[in-house]
């Protein structure tokens, strides 16, 4: 049952010959640490040793390649699971500057989560319960998370629309309401999860659709600064997406001019991910006249 679940949201999701390619960059050189005598505790120190300093790029690869080796030992590790799809988040979203490597990572980051996902009592009843194909299915099992996959669920989500932002219209359709089903769940479990990151996604997604009203990209983005004003990633991913699409040179403008005089300490937790944001805002700004022919 449960690899049968597994084959069916990949086929529907990313497609099966691209996830054999997103597999293979697990499995670089890791030098000594591949010894039997590593046990998975030692990997996990040492990948979470590497994330809290992941501000340097380098940092931020070896936890990635610390967690995946934890991750394969022991995949029903939560911590490891989590851990480890933001990772690759982090490195696709931040680091990586190949867009074919970068996907190859947010597909990572997909399979890590959503096997942990998959393999949970509240995901199995969900799924086993909703009649219809497969992908009713899979938003069965997805409306019935518990609150304690909101983690898993929020980076699966991450990952996967990530992937997605770059891809045809017609993809992103295609995969619409998954997405939708999965961030709504996020909303009513935990709706300030991440710094209210389920708005932000939504933000996104809806400046980003044919034929949504703005005006829900909008209130999306408006309710994630409001309740978490100093997460500057909210600030940059709506100027690049809704305020381009609006063709609001203005408001582009004073969001990254806004990211870029904030302080990106103020929440220590993510102060990476701020010093990041205001790299991507630099670049932005860089390519204003471009985007506002």
């Amino acid at each position: 049952m449960m690899i049968h679940m597994k084959n069916q949201i990949y086929i529907i999701l990313i497609g099966t010959c691209l996830i054999v390619s997103g597999c293979t960059i697990k499995t670089g050189s890791f030098g000594a640490y591949t010894s039997t005598d590593q046990n998975i505790q030692f990997l996990v120190e040492k990948g979470q040793s590497h994330w809290e300093k992941r501000v340097n790029p380098e940092d931020a690869k070896m936890a990635r390649l610390f967690l995946s080796k934890a991750y394969d030992q022991d995949p029903n590790n939560g911590d490891v699971a989590e851990l480890y799809s933001r990772a690759c988040h982090y490195i696709g979203y931040y680091i990586e500057t190949d867009p074919f490597k970068s996907d190859l990572l947010f597909m990572e980051g997909i399979e890590s989560a959503w096997d942990f996902i998959i393999a949970t009592d509240s995901y199995q009843e969900g799924y086993a319960l909703t009649n219809g194909d497969s992908t009713a299915k899979i938003i069965g099992g997805i409306e019935n998370t518990s609150q304690e996959l909101v983690p898993y669920l929020y980076w699966w989500v991450a990952n996967f629309s990530r992937y997605l932002v770059t891809k045809p219209v017609m993809e992103r359709l295609s995969q619409r309401e998954i997405i939708e089903t999965a961030l709504h769940r996020i909303l009513s479990l935990n709706p300030n999860f991440y710094y209210h990151g389920a708005n932000r996604i939504f933000g996104g997604i809806y400046a980003r659709l044919p034929g949504v009203d703005l005006i829900h990209s909008i209130n999306n983005f408006e309710y994630s600064i409001s309740g978490s004003p100093n997460y500057l990633g909210t600030y940059v991913i709506r100027a690049q997406y809704l305020h381009t699409k609006s063709g609001n040179r203005e408001l582009f403008v004073k969001d990254l001019q806004f990211v870029l005089q904030s302080d990106p300490t103020l929440l220590p937790d993510v102060s990476p991910e701020n010093l990041n944001e205001q790299e991507k805002a630099k670049t932005l700004l860089a390519m204003e006249s471009s985007l506002f022919e």
